[in-house]
C-alpha cells in the first residue's frame, strides 16, 4: 500500500508535465521494477529488527503507521482526499517539483521560464519521434511505458485512455498526429497555466499547487480508493487498509517464506517509488 499511495496518489499527478519534458532522472525503471536503493529507503523505515529483510508483521506495522498518517482526523477511515492531501503525498509532489526545476532550469536561476520549458518540450519530442518524421502518432507520445503494457495484452488501460485524450487535445488539426508545432504549442499552453504570477519564472511551488497537479492527484486518489473499497461504501477504513497490504505483501514475497528480500523487492513492483503506502 505504501506502494500504491506513494507512486500513484503522489507521483502520478505531475505525470501530466511529463508530455512536454522529461520528469525522470537517473537510471529508468521499467514498469513494475525499483531502483536498488529504494529497498534500502524501505529497510530504514520497515526492518525493525534489524535483519534485512522485512516481515509480514513489520510491513503490516509500516502500513498501519501510513494510515495513522493520512488518517489526521481520526475517523477510523480515509478517502481521496485525505489521501491526495496526506503529508507523504504532498512531500512527494514538492520533491518532483523541485526535481523537475532542477533539470528545466538550464540557467540555474531556481526557476523555469518559458524558452527553457518550450527548449525541454522540442528535446522531449525528438525522443518521443521513434521514426524522426516529426510527427507524433498516439503510440508514440503515450511513450515506452504504454507501448510496453500494449505489448503484454492490456493496452495500457486507464494510462491509455489518459494518453489518447491528451493526444486529442494536442492535435488541433485533427489529422491523426501531432506535429513539432502543436506539440510546442500545448507546450506553451501549459506554461501559462502553470505562471500564475505571470512574471515568466515557473517555481516548483507554481508547480505543486497547480490546479492540474492537485486535480490529479484527488483522481488517483479516487481510484485508490475504489481498489481498496471492498465494501463499496466509498471510503477505506483501516482494516481494509490493512488488508490491501498484506495482499500486496503475498504478491512481493514469491517465494511465500513470510519475508521480502532485496531480490523479490526488486524483482517485483515493491512498495516504493515514493509513492507506496504498504500500507
Amino acid at each position: 500500500m505504501y506502494r500504491i499511495i506513494t507512486r500513484l496518489a503522489v507521483a502520478a499527478p505531475l505525470t501530466a508535465l511529463s508530455l512536454y519534458v522529461s520528469a525522470q532522472s537517473g537510471a529508468p525503471v521499467a514498469p513494475g521494477g525499483t531502483r536498488p536503493d529504494r529497498f534500502q529507503h524501505m529497510l530504514q523505515k520497515m526492518d525493525t529488527n534489524g535483519d534485512g529483510r522485512i516481515s509480514l508483521d513489520e510491513y503490516l506495522a509500516a502500513a498501519g503507521a501510513r494510515f495513522k498518517t493520512i488518517d489526521s482526523r481520526n475517523k477510523g477511515s480515509v478517502d481521496a482526499a485525505d489521501i491526495a492531501s496526506s503529508p507523504e503525498a504532498i512531500k512527494r509532489i514538492d520533491h518532483r517539483a523541485n526535481a523537475l526545476v532542477k533539470r528545466v532550469d538550464t540557467a540555474g536561476n531556481g526557476y523555469i521560464t518559458q524558452d527553457e520549458f518550450v527548449a525541454a518540450a522540442q528535446k522531449r519530442f525528438a525522443r518521443l519521434d521513434d521514426n524522426g518524421d516529426g510527427k507524433l502518432t498516439p503510440d508514440e507520445l503515450a511513450g515506452r511505458w504504454a507501448r510496453a503494457a500494449k505489448a503484454q495484452g492490456n493496452g495500457g488501460g486507464r494510462f491509455a485512455q489518459l494518453m489518447q485524450k491528451r493526444f486529442d487535445k494536442a492535435d488541433t488539426n485533427h489529422d491523426g498526429v501531432v506535429s513539432i508545432d502543436e506539440y510546442v504549442a500545448a507546450a506553451k499552453a501549459l506554461y501559462a497555466q502553470l505562471d500564475t504570477q505571470h512574471n515568466g519564472k515557473v517555481t516548483a511551488s507554481e508547480i505543486a499547487t497547480s490546479p492540474r497537479a492537485q486535480e490529479r492527484a484527488v483522481r488517483v486518489a479516487d481510484r485508490l480508493v475504489r481498489h481498496m473499497d471492498t465494501n463499496g461504501d466509498g471510503v477505506v477504513s483501516q482494516e481494509e487498509f490493512l488488508a490491501a497490504a498484506k495482499t500486496r505483501f503475498a504478491r512481493i514475497d514469491k517465494d511465500a517464506d513470510g519475508f521480502i528480500d532485496a531480490g523479490e523487492a526488486a524483482g517485483g513492483r515493491f512498495a516504493g517509488r515514493g509513492q507506496r503506502p504498504h500500507g
